[in-house]
């Protein structure tokens, strides 16, 4: 990790490195693609709509001007719609920082197989959060991804129930962090 280096991000940018940023995402997941939700398609089309959104930010990891990973997410709506398909009553600790737009969701957090256990994962984590505005995060991890939820769990993510955001994604398991 000698010449690493973060390259932050906005929306704009992002999209303008979409094709980039698809590579990394087919690389990480090449063992979990399913040619539906986990698929480049997929993701691209969910990435078309994520840089729209308000607050979006993409932290990226570079090594030899070549991207090894990246983390991204935004401010979700007050109207609470991000929640939609979850599993239950979303706890009031996570409604009232939702209405108050006060909640931060990360979308993806991904690093190439060559760069994993180096703590990169961490520092793009530790980065993005660091100094939001707003006062709650929420992420999505796969039950099955046992590396993720380990490092979640040992970040300091709490389980507050489990999601299914699209009609094509496994459940998920939705994880909260206060910032």
């Amino acid at each position: 990790m000698t010449d690493l280096s973060l390259s932050r991000l906005d929306g704009r940018a992002a999209d303008d490195r979409r094709e980039a940023l698809a590579d990394v995402y087919e690389e990480a997941y090449a063992e979990r693609l399913d040619g539906a939700f986990r698929s480049r398609t997929a993701f691209l089309d969910r990435l078309a709509a994520y840089v729209q959104r308000p607050g979006f930010e993409l932290v990226s990891a570079i090594e030899d001007h070549e991207i090894v990973g990246y983390i991204f997410g935004f401010g979700i709506a007050p109207s609470g719609t991000w929640w939609g398909g979850f599993c239950g009553e979303v706890p009031q600790e996570v409604r009232e920082p939702t209405k108050q737009g006060q909640v931060f969701a990360i979308s993806e957090l991904m690093v190439r197989p060559a760069w994993r256990r180096r703590g990169i994962a961490r520092l793009l984590h530790d980065n993005l959060l660091e100094g939001r505005r707003e006062i709650l995060a929420t992420i999505l991890v796969d039950p099955a991804n046992t590396p993720a939820r380990t490092a979640y769990y040992s970040w300091g993510w709490k389980k507050i129930g489990d999601i299914q955001p699209f009609e094509n994604s496994p459940i998920f398991e939705s994880l909260a962090k206060f910032l």
